[in-house]
């Protein structure tokens, strides 16, 4: 499968509030919506491969980010 074809796919398919992460992060609507968003924007035809890599690059250590926050970020 072409990143082409992933990405269609993962159009089609995003991620929904809810989604549970490999740390056992339940993602909201807003992280969802941001992935997304990373995932729409690689997927454009007319961006070069080098954007595009960097896009799912971003993507990617946007995910590792919220599923390792640890826990509530509430101030006291």
């Amino acid at each position: 499968m072409t990143t082409h074809e992933r990405l269609a796919e993962a159009i089609k398919n995003p991620l929904k509030p809810g989604y549970v992460t490999w740390t056992g992060h339940v993602m909201t609507e807003a992280e969802c919506h941001s992935y997304n968003l990373y995932t729409a924007e690689a997927a454009r035809p007319w961006i070069s491969e080098q954007a595009r890599e960097y896009l799912l690059d971003q993507r990617h250590r946007y995910f590792v980010l919220i599923s390792e926050e640890q826990g509530d970020m509430h101030l006291p």
